[in-house]
């Protein structure tokens, strides 16, 4: 709402005011220029001569509001509207005022008194919406930008934040058409080059919610031939062209963005998560860009901590709190759902900060197991990391890394003693702020693993994951190779981890196995484009589209779930293994066949195979891969015995034992906490 303050200073839907000479337009120069110190030096002439001039006072406000200090602002605002009652844009300045105290009652009141003075003025009703956007009414905020549209066509404003409420809204379809709109309605002027540029790039955004990726892609270049320099478009066309498997391209589009704004720290995360589905990209390498973020994004955030005061009673009850933007239906949720109402309250305080933009049912569950639960989606990091420490949080847990949505720096910032790392992303943060990481001796043995990891890593007794389900799940179906007359095969991971590695791997597998198929499911490939190039990558290795079975996503779990009904053998991805594509496999069922590899992401299959018992579906090279699934597919008894009894394995197994994993972990947790409280002050 901010950026709108020069327009609300100009004059913008007030009439000619009764002392507006030319002393005045100076000012309001200097303003929007930003020589607030200028602008300021006239006003307080002006006030000498004239101390009862309404739009003096209003170029105070604005001045105030652009310096943060918005109790004076307010004071200046209140003084212009009590002096002329008939001028809306003093309703608006007060309006912005009260929104940045966060008294959204008053801001309301001073946006729907500037509606009612300027009922035909579209920025009177856009504001208005902004105000109901950051009060929580989306609908009211929703009637107030198509209000707007509707008394100018041409006001891109509204469209913008229109069409971002259906986009959070899930109204994707919807978005995309008033994205379409409002480039239709605003004039290719360098006037409107900033709203142009935000407009394709927002489409294409909308548009890759719907998996139109070319279409998005369009726009993205569209977004960076009008302004090169706008990172966020290089940093989505390298999200498009990563969902298209195109980690190389991907890879330089991350580049670029973070080459034009080095502080871009969503986008260096971005360069760590592409590289560890690199084939090509080491351990080392992986660790070392670790650094550089933590060198340029991080440690400076650090800088004049205050000295923590948390108890230092080594047998106390621990404030844990678990940070998050995935408290909602997401591949990470398998492993933490039952975990907050699991943990023993007599060792335990749970609090929950919830970065959760579209709650969902899950998220209830999550909300319900939390002692607290803090929403911070719409808070700033610094002021998460307030909140954090106000708390008095004892240990503080990352359940993202390096993925998206993920905050990181609210982290860099320390604000609790005892910092750990788990879950989410499969390497090192490579921040110094962050004390240690949770794994275990399988997905990250001792040796190498230690010497590329900021943090120490903490190795859980029986594993470091635990699947946790109980939806209504489909029947363990027949195996479908009685029915087909063929084994099938299956991955439903993401894309980008069927690297051209995997292709040629599972190229010779299906090679070996007279008529066997190959069954894919990802979001991604509902794409013609990526459809199509997946296709062209097996044919290079002679596997012909009649092999492949691909299948577009499905909205339902259960739906899910079912597909596996259709699968014979899982083929786990590498370097970059499954985690909960492989344990729903397990659970419907299906055997999986892994690789185990040289680093936390590519030895999680390995982790999970151990700790369900499963150790003989493990190879070591990848002809032992090869070679393992060959002969699970040759094997029917084995097969046959596998898939009736694993649901049942897995049940007894680790994998599945939350209480035992609940108390692994909050062992580890109080050995952090006498390690944190025997240090010297």
């Amino acid at each position: 709402m901010l950026r709108l303050i020069a327009k609300f200073f100009s004059g913008t839907g007030s009439r000619k005011a009764k002392s507006d000479h030319p002393e005045i337009q100076r000012a309001r120069d200097f303003l929007q220029s930003g020589d607030l110190a200028r602008a300021h030096q006239i006003c307080q002439q002006l006030l000498v001569a004239e101390p009862d001039n309404p739009d003096t006072h209003n170029l105070l406000g604005g001045i105030a509001l652009h310096q943060g200090d918005n109790q004076r602002a307010i004071e200046h605002f209140t003084k212009a509207a009590d002096i002329d009652a008939a001028q809306p844009v003093y309703q608006q300045g007060l309006g912005i005022a009260y929104c940045n105290l966060r008294r959204l009652p008053e801001a309301l009141d001073c946006f729907r008194r500037a509606t009612e003075l300027a009922p035909k003025d579209p920025a009177t009703h856009g504001n208005l919406g902004n105000c109901h956007r950051q009060a929580g009414n989306p609908v009211e905020a929703e009637h107030c930008y198509r209000k707007a549209i509707s008394l100018n066509a041409a006001y891109t404003p509204a469209y913008i934040n229109l069409a971002d409420i259906l986009a959070r809204n899930k109204r994707h379809n919807d978005a995309v058409k008033i994205y379409r709109k409002a480039l239709r309605h605003t004039a290719d002027t360098p006037e409107n080059r900033t709203n142009l540029v935000l407009l394709h790039h927002r489409l294409g955004l909308a548009l890759r919610e719907l998996d139109a990726t070319d279409e998005a892609i369009a726009c993205y270049r569209e977004a960076i031939a009008r302004q090169p320099d706008f990172a966020p478009a290089h940093n989505s066309l390298g999200g498009a062209l990563l969902a298209q498997n195109d980690l190389d391209a991907a890879m330089a589009c991350f580049r670029k963005a973070l080459e034009i704004e080095p502080e871009f720290s969503r986008v260096h995360s971005n360069i760590l998560l592409t590289m560890n589905y690199m084939p090509g990209s080491t351990p080392a390498q992986i660790f070392e860009e670790s650094l550089q973020f933590d060198e340029r994004h991080a440690r400076k955030l650090m800088r004049g901590r205050e000295p923590f005061r948390n108890l230092r009673n080594k047998e106390r009850i621990l404030k844990v709190g678990y940070l998050s933007p995935d408290f909602r239906e997401h591949s990470v949720a398998h492993f933490t759902r039952k975990l907050i109402g699991q943990h023993d309250r007599e060792a335990v305080t749970v609090y929950c900060y919830a970065d959760v933009d579209m709650p969902d049912d899950w998220t209830g569950q999550f909300q319900a197991q939390a002692d607290h639960w803090v929403p911070i989606q719409d808070m700033p990091d610094d002021a998460v990391a307030a909140r954090i420490r106000q708390d008095g949080i004892d240990i503080l847990v990352d359940l993202a890394g390096h993925t998206s949505n993920n905050r990181l720096l609210v982290f860099a910032r320390k604000p609790a003693p005892i910092q750990v790392n788990w879950l989410g992303y499969p390497n090192t943060t490579g921040m110094r702020a962050m004390d240690y990481r949770l794994t275990d001796e399988i997905a990250d043995p001792a040796g190498d693993a230690d010497r590329l990891h900021a943090e120490k890593l903490v190795r859980l007794e029986h594993g470091f994951l635990c699947y946790q389900t109980d939806d209504p799940m489909p029947p363990i179906s027949t195996p479908p190779c009685r029915k087909n007359g063929h084994i099938t095969f299956g991955s439903f991971n993401a894309l980008r981890k069927v690297t051209p590695d995997v292709i040629r791997v599972w190229s010779q597998i299906l090679h070996s196995v007279t008529g066997a198929r190959l069954m894919l499911k990802a979001k991604s490939l509902e794409d013609s484009t990526t459809r199509s190039g997946l296709v062209n990558a097996f044919a290079e290795h002679g596997i012909t589209a009649e092999r492949l079975e691909i299948v577009n996503s499905v909205a339902r779990r259960h739906d899910h779930l079912d597909l596996y009904s259709r699968v014979d053998i899982g083929l786990d991805a590498f370097p970059y293994n499954g985690t909960t594509t492989t344990c729903e496999a397990l659970w419907m069922g299906v055997p999986v066949c892994t690789l185990r590899g040289d680093r936390h992401a590519g030895r999680v299959g390995a982790s999970i195979m151990h700790r369900v018992g499963l150790s003989e579906l493990v190879a070591e090279t990848e002809d032992g891969y090869i070679d393992t699934a060959c002969a699970l597919a040759a094997d029917d008894e084995k097969r046959n015995a596998l898939r009736k009894r694993l649901r049942e394995q897995m049940q007894e197994s680790p994998l599945m034992d939350i209480a035992l994993f609940t108390r692994s972990l909050e062992t580890a947790y109080r050995q952090m906490w006498v390690t944190w409280c025997n240090k010297s002050h």
